[in-house]
């Protein structure tokens, strides 16, 4: 388990006694770790006694306490800060923490704040194409505005880029409609490439088990065979699996059409897209398998360097097939009760029923706070669980009227590029 390890330095005594009170009586007691000071000489001694592998996750301390440590140096040590405030410090506004606020805020904000200790694991070994799954245990979380800037700004920054819907009913055709309609490439057969492209997965699978299992025949047909060079008798293998119809590691590439005969590029996404199916039963009836073999194409290709994978937010099978070929995922909540609920609950049930997914999935998993407002209120559902980021909430997406406007709101444009540049980073290719 995970423990994060915090300095809290103030001269008031009984503050200090309250927060640490609060924290030994609450849930977090297992997973953070506090040492306090109220005399800056105490304070100093410890810091400059400890060796780089004891150093804390985070530092919280009143200004004339900071202020001291910022000035010898210690702001280029790597220990994230943040200063108790009472409102009427100046500058350091992005790392001020108001001091009299309910405890469970400070402590949130304390553990979003910390030097997060352990990185990101993910099954992207020199591959091509970078798979990112953007999930959520609740719909409206903004989990297509997030896949679609995350696009965008990975496009922006020179990568090649595929940006797939997978969800039942695709909330993303609104805000693509224009430019997909308006691209060089818009043609008859660009609105049914995608449709056209699972059909295209069947059939070649089909041929290829066709022609595996006509060799297996043959094989049974003839018998064994006489190894003569040995003097005696050897079988041929057959291959079980294709006789028992299981046809999860057949092959289907083989003669496919080129990828970019089924994709549409998108100006102002500055990635390329498939133009939503407009049959939803295509979709409803995708399997788990179809799934895979549809993403495992799409990196096979090579045409990629980011696939970027919107499913919905359920327990449906093309989710499955996220959760099986994703290199790393993007896991969206809302600060409310009851998306906090909701991801309580999804990870419960992965926990009894899927542990060594969740586990797996756990440790490539990046969880953001979207539509965040200054502060998180609500406690995350489970104490080992941290915030990686946070994305701003934007009041005029509330009421848009014009497609352009969501994909252009550059608050919201920096935070993301920052989420892409931590997750590019992690995978070594920033």
């Amino acid at each position: 388990m995970i423990v994060l390890k915090a300095v809290l330095v103030s001269r008031d005594k009984d503050y200090i006694q309250a927060w640490l009170d609060y924290v030994q009586r609450s849930s977090s007691s297992s997973t953070m770790r506090f040492i306090a000071f109220s005399q800056w000489e105490a304070f100093r001694n410890h810091m400059n006694e400890l060796d780089e592998q004891e150093l804390p996750d985070l530092i919280i301390a009143e200004p004339e306490f900071l202020n001291p440590l910022l000035m010898n140096g210690g702001d280029v040590s790597g220990i994230p800060w943040l200063m108790l405030s009472e409102g009427a410090d100046e500058g350091h506004e992005a790392k001020r923490l108001m001091k009299y606020q309910p405890l469970p805020a400070l402590l949130e904000a304390v553990r979003r704040a910390c030097r997060q200790p352990r990185s990101k694991r993910s099954r992207h070994s020199g591959q091509e194409t970078l798979t990112i799954g953007v999930l959520s245990a609740s719909g409206g979380s903004g989990k297509t505005a997030v896949a679609l800037h995350m696009a965008k700004q990975l496009g922006l920054a020179g990568y090649s880029v595929l940006y797939l819907n997978l969800e039942t009913l695709d909330s993303s055709f609104p805000f693509l409609e224009k430019g997909l309609r308006q691209g060089s490439q818009h043609h008859v057969e660009a609105e049914t490439g995608l449709s056209r492209l699972l059909y295209d997965l069947k059939a070649r699978k089909r041929e290829v088990a066709g022609g595996q299992l006509q060799t297996q025949r043959r094989s049974l047909n003839q018998g064994p065979t006489q190894d003569k060079s040995a003097g005696g008798r050897k079988s041929t293998d057959a291959h079980t699996d294709i006789a028992s119809g299981t046809d999860s590691d057949i092959s289907v590439t083989g003669q496919m059409k080129t990828i970019v005969e089924y994709v549409v590029g998108h100006e102002a996404l500055k990635a390329d897209v498939f133009w939503p199916l407009a049959n939803r039963k295509e979709m409803l009836q995708m399997s788990k398998a179809d799934t895979v073999d549809l993403i495992r194409y799409l990196t096979d290709s090579g045409q990629y360097e980011v696939l970027i994978l919107d499913g919905d937010s359920g327990w449906d099978e093309r989710s499955d097939g996220i959760l099986k070929t994703a290199d790393t995922f993007v896991w969206l909540v809302e600060d409310d009760i009851a998306a906090m609920h909701r991801w309580g609950q999804w990870l419960q049930h992965n926990e009894r029923n899927r542990t060594e997914l969740l586990g797996s999935m756990l440790e490539r998993t990046y969880f953001v706070i979207n539509k965040y407002r200054e502060q998180v209120i609500n406690p995350l559902p489970r104490p080992d669980l941290y915030v990686d980021a946070v994305l701003p909430y934007i009041p005029s997406w509330k009421q848009m009227n014009q497609e352009e406007v969501m994909l252009s709101s550059p608050i919201f444009q920096r935070e993301v590029k920052r989420l892409c540049e931590l997750l590019i980073q992690a995978e070594g290719g920033g």
